[in-house]
């Protein structure tokens, strides 16, 4: 998906805290920090959110949510696409806005090796 954009789906924390945050965010591919920086965020509950953020114009790309469970619960029902993430096949679903109804949203879920969830979530205009 070309222009990516992603929701904020929780409140900034402290700045010392965010800023010890985005060290804890998935490392970014040599190409990817080319253009992309993360913007983390850690919460008491021990959940991390990230957004990927377009170093040219301070745009969101996408953003992911780590945590020992996720309050995005996949439905059956929104199932889209299916595909590969770093070698991993997943199941997108369809979410929506209901302010911009135009907007695709895909998300889906990743078990980490260590147990954790990844949130991965992306708002886009275009399906390319």
């Amino acid at each position: 998906m070309t222009r990516l954009l992603c929701v904020p789906a929780v409140l900034a924390a402290g700045a010392a805290q965010a800023q010890d945050a985005n060290a804890d965010c998935p490392a970014l591919t040599s190409e990817a920090q080319q253009t992309l920086t993360w913007v983390g965020n850690r919460f008491p509950n021990g959940m991390l959110f990230c957004r990927a953020i377009r170093i040219d114009d301070a745009s969101d790309a996408f953003a992911v949510t780590i945590g020992s469970s996720s309050p995005f619960k996949p439905r059956r029902p929104d199932r889209a696409e299916e595909g590969t993430f770093n070698g991993t096949e997943v199941q997108w679903y369809r979410g929506e806005d209901a302010a911009n109804p135009s907007i695709l949203i895909r998300e889906t879920l990743l078990e980490l090796p260590d147990g954790r969830v990844a949130h991965i979530f992306i708002r886009t205009d275009s399906q390319d």
